[in-house]
């Protein structure tokens, strides 16, 4: 007697017995929210016959077990789920989230039974030609990669190190896109970019997202979900190729070395017209995630002796904790203060470009020259005291709830002329070009009356 399956549609919180027969379309672990370094969750996207998709995780107290069982576009049969109401409405996991519990029970299909279609791809002229885009929405890509940047190293709003890549993508009809990477996909793509490479390299970018800035549309990797896919023997690459070449051999370079694109500056962003300075009032009672940018005076800095650096390798882009011979002298800026602008003030913090622009010394060239006595931080980082500056923001879903009220800086501006052009009436009223820390209290966000 053949076996009944449940279809992910018809997935709810009543029915306590679940048997599906699924694809695993993606695996990918969550580092724990308290440990980066520890694993949290594992997250896994399923696919049924009918081509529906649902996320399931597997939760910290079952990730031992369940770690490198489920592999990436091998079918399974799953059975004993934990089925509960998505209270969120999370739009990448639906109406119901599924857990896997101790119970669950997971089998590999040797023989699959229906065929796989691993992806969903939007095609270039689609996302140039739409009037809307979707950041939150992710889906597949498949491209040559003919042209490219030089990678680069960065440090996230949230302080995480990484790298960056940019690429161009053409596909079959000559459409062109920008394709930004980060993390460790950089060094993967980068072992198939050899100068004066002939064969077309050909990817798939798996759950990527959209972006539309100034009138251009480009794609960039999501740091927790997306996948890069650089294999021939992929059906869906394959098929790109043979109707690239139609057959023919490679005989060309095929990617072209691409002058990098200096990242806007704080200067050069508002010179453009297109961002409009809130002030520190507006900021705190905002419920919208993203950036902003503010003008405001440092009127305190929040550190001691110990917590205004943090030491990081000159060869890779990881911090540590403790030196280990010379390889980890290089220190770098991590920086609290206060600013303040006449409707309130807030707490900021500042990385090492930053900080080095409004103290005007490297954090290597403080160790060096700076004496430090007791717990008191570096004099030089008091020449960033009342400053008059442009900060761009960037308030994340911590700072609207209140769980965290340190605002990360993205970029600063500090010149004169634009930081006048850009104040609104109010500010240019309100913000002084330097005020008492004594007549400053605690600001935390205000209430909103529902």
């Amino acid at each position: 007697m053949s076996q009944t399956f449940d279809y992910l549609a018809d997935l709810n919180a009543r029915k306590l017995q679940w048997n599906f027969k699924v694809y695993v379309i993606r695996v990918w672990q969550l580092p724990n929210r308290y440990n980066e370094g520890e694993v949290g969750t594992i997250e896994v996207i399923i696919e049924d016959s009918q081509g529906t998709r649902l996320q399931v995780s597997i939760p910290k107290s079952l990730v031992s077990k369940w770690r490198g069982v489920l592999v990436q576009f091998q079918m399974y049969i799953m059975t004993n789920f934990i089925v509960v109401d998505n209270q969120k409405g999370n739009i990448s996991r639906g109406k119901y989230l599924l857990f896997f519990s101790h119970r669950t029970i997971v089998s590999h299909v040797e023989n699959p039974s229906f065929s796989l279609n691993a992806f969903r791809f939007r095609t270039i002229r689609e996302l140039l030609n739409a009037e809307k885009i979707d950041d939150s929405a992710l889906f597949d890509m498949i491209g040559e990669v003919v042209g490219k940047e030089d990678p680069k190293e960065l440090i996230t709003s949230k302080g995480k190190e990484t790298k960056r890549l940019a690429v161009i993508l053409e596909d079959l009809e000559n459409n062109r896109i920008g394709c930004t990477i980060f993390g460790e996909m950089v060094d993967q793509l980068l072992r198939h970019m050899q100068d004066g490479r002939v064969e077309p390299l050909i990817v798939v970018v798996q759950y990527f997202k959209a972006t539309r800035w100034n009138g251009k549309t480009s794609v960039q990797s999501h740091f927790d979900i997306s996948q890069l896919h650089i294999d021939s023997n992929l059906k869906d690459v394959a098929e790109f190729r043979s109707r690239l070449l139609g057959g023919e051999p490679s005989s060309s370079v095929r990617i072209s070395q691409v002058p990098s694109k200096t990242a806007w500056s704080g200067v050069e962003e508002l010179k453009q017209g297109a961002v409009s300075v809130k002030t520190i009032e507006e900021v705190l009672i905002q419920h919208e995630e993203g950036p902003a940018w503010i003008a405001a005076s440092i009127v305190a800095i929040n550190v001691t002796k110990d917590d205004w650096f943090y030491k990081s390798c000159r060869k890779c882009p990881k911090k540590v904790e403790t030196p280990i011979g010379n390889r980890y002298e290089c220190g770098k800026f991590k920086v609290e203060v206060m600013v303040f602008d006449g409707t309130g003030s807030i707490r900021l913090l500042l990385w090492d470009k930053e900080t080095s622009m409004l103290c005007g010394k490297r954090a290597e060239q403080i160790m060096e020259d700076d004496v430090i006595v007791g717990d008191e931080y570096p004099k030089t980082l008091d020449n960033m005291m009342e400053k008059r500056v442009l900060f761009k923001i960037n308030i994340k879903e911590a700072n609207i709830n209140q769980f965290d009220h340190v605002y990360t800086v993205m970029k600063i501006c500090d010149d004169e002329d634009i930081i006048d052009k850009n104040l609104s009436k109010e500010l240019s009223t309100n913000l002084p070009s330097n005020v008492s820390v004594s007549s400053l209290g605690q600001q935390s966000r205000k209430p909103v009356n529902s």
